[in-house]
């Protein structure tokens, strides 16, 4: 018996949101519904231009599944994600979230357990994008007034606004609360030296993408002159990974299921990270609670250093979860991720 697979764009208002690449004021979404039996398997994908998706082609990647026959006793055998991953990641990554969610809940298990781990509240960052010093400021301590102990503050577009920008959220938030910057790959090598060597004093976890997405080997350079590198959007797939373990390019890798197509190929990243010695970070890229909670789960399931999943805080909830209370995400303790649709979330469904 196979599934029977449905799917719908979304177009969602969300906060503004501004990083070295651009803006963002909407999230363009796909809602995935796998249903067998009287089960339904929810995912959501979100494609983005940074790792090489778009609406377009998440839209054709899951055309594509949904002509395909898929059984869930043999799913994750026969490797399916992969083949729609060929198309688009974020495609991938909604079939894959739904079908994970639909194999814990025919097992009656939670998604973390399906994982091999268990279900339990997880602390997160949350987010300062590019915005002038005052305002960042103003908002790291609402954010820290919420129990946020974890806080990233978003540069590479100017080393002066950049460093004033991080120096106004250490001040508002005070020692106790780490910090880390995201570039995402703003910088070129010598900028993001500089950023760093005259950030010191604000005792900065680590610095996440400093330079362009192809540039392994300055990642491996920065970490031989001492900053501690988390890379991003360098790895989005076990190959990229494994080019990166060879030029010791990262201590921290950032697995993300909208870069590498899911969660079946996001935990063999991090079997790989984890082999290599490497801490992984489990973050999103504009992801609505569904693939969010599938995050979660999988964070839970392999035990993840950091956690980076906010961005469904930004954006307008077509779902019930997952909650973030005192700046940790609260999980259910229920067959699949614990997340289901809202009443009203057809009224964003885009038609055409």
């Amino acid at each position: 018996m196979y599934i029977e697979l449905e799917f719908n764009r979304l177009s969602l208002p969300r906060k503004r949101f501004e990083i070295a690449s651009g803006v963002k004021e909407t999230a363009e979404v796909f809602v995935v519904e796998a249903r067998y039996k009287s089960f339904v398997g929810l995912g959501s994908g979100t494609p983005a231009n940074s790792v090489g998706d778009s609406v377009a082609s998440c839209l054709k990647g899951l055309i594509r599944a949904q002509g395909m026959q898929i059984d869930p006793e043999t799913y994750f055998d026969e490797e399916v994600d992969l083949d729609v991953r060929d198309i688009s990641s974020a495609a991938a990554a909604a079939l894959d979230i739904a079908m994970w969610d639909l194999r814990s809940k025919l097992d009656g298990v939670s998604l973390a357990a399906s994982l091999a781990g268990s279900t339990r509240d997880l602390p997160t960052s949350a987010t300062i994008d590019l915005r002038q010093p005052e305002e960042a400021g103003r908002d790291a301590s609402i954010l820290s007034k919420e129990g946020f102990r974890s806080i990233k503050v978003k540069v590479g577009r100017s080393l002066t606004d950049d460093l004033a920008r991080t120096k106004a959220v250490r001040d508002a938030v005070g020692p106790k609360t780490n910090i880390f910057v995201d570039a995402n790959g703003g910088y070129d090598i010598a900028m993001a030296l500089e950023f760093w060597e005259k950030a010191a004093p604000l005792d900065l976890d680590f610095f996440e993408q400093p330079v362009p997405q192809d540039r392994l080997e300055d990642l491996a350079t920065l970490r031989k002159k001492g900053v501690r590198i988390c890379a991003d959007e360098s790895i989005i797939n076990e190959e990229s990974l494994e080019r990166a373990l060879d030029l010791e390019a990262a201590d921290i890798i950032n697995i993300k299921l909208m870069k590498c197509g899911g969660i079946s190929t996001a935990e063999e990243m991090a079997g790989m990270a984890g082999d290599a010695g490497l801490e992984i970070m489990v973050g999103c890229m504009g992801d609505i609670g569904i693939s969010i909670a599938g995050a979660a789960h999988f964070a839970c399931g392999i035990d993840a250093e950091y956690v980076d999943l906010d961005s469904h805080l930004n954006i307008a909830p077509v779902c019930d979860g997952p909650i973030v209370k005192n700046g940790t995400i609260q999980l259910k303790d229920e067959p699949g991720h614990g997340v289901h649709l809202a009443a009203d979330w057809q009224n964003y469904r885009m038609t055409d």
